[in-house]
């Protein structure tokens, strides 16, 4: 394995080595405004969603097959997973109250770092609960095609 080039303060960074300094400052720099977004996605995919799992199930005809328990399971749970999902991605894009420290940038930086990791483990728990929600809507799909 190679030994990794340790810069001095004497020794200028080439322009790529700045422009890769720069890109990652980018990323973290954007990292909260992109996990906004990816939530804010799921959010509109899980109202979406929720219209087409009441369209599929049609509750308001009252149709015999909603009598099936294995359709009110699968109905259930990924109607279930689904508003788990948006309460999950809406925790990502509450706003907060911030206790920012006026002059105290290791505390800022500690707070950042809370910050993204709270709202990385609730898009993460949002994601996972959509997809397990998609799963059993898929499954509900299924019963219906080939219920008997």
């Amino acid at each position: 394995m190679p030994t990794p080039k340790i810069y001095t303060e004497s020794e200028p960074l080439s322009k790529a080595d700045e422009d890769l300094l720069d890109y990652f400052k980018n990323i973290e720099k954007n990292s909260l405004d992109t996990l906004e977004s990816a939530a804010r996605q799921i959010i509109s995919l899980v109202t979406t969603l929720l219209g087409l799992f009441f369209g599929v199930l049609a509750f308001k005809d009252n149709p015999a097959y909603l009598g099936m328990d294995a359709i009110r399971l699968a109905g259930a749970l990924s109607a279930g997973m689904y508003i788990a999902a948006l309460f999950f991605a809406l925790d990502v894009v509450m706003p907060r109250r911030l206790d920012i420290p006026s002059a105290d940038l290791d505390a800022m930086k500690q707070l950042l770092i809370t910050l993204f990791d709270r709202k990385n483990r609730s898009l993460l728990w949002a994601q996972i609960a959509f997809g397990i929600g998609t799963v059993w809507l898929f499954i509900l799909i299924l019963i219906l095609l080939f219920r008997g």
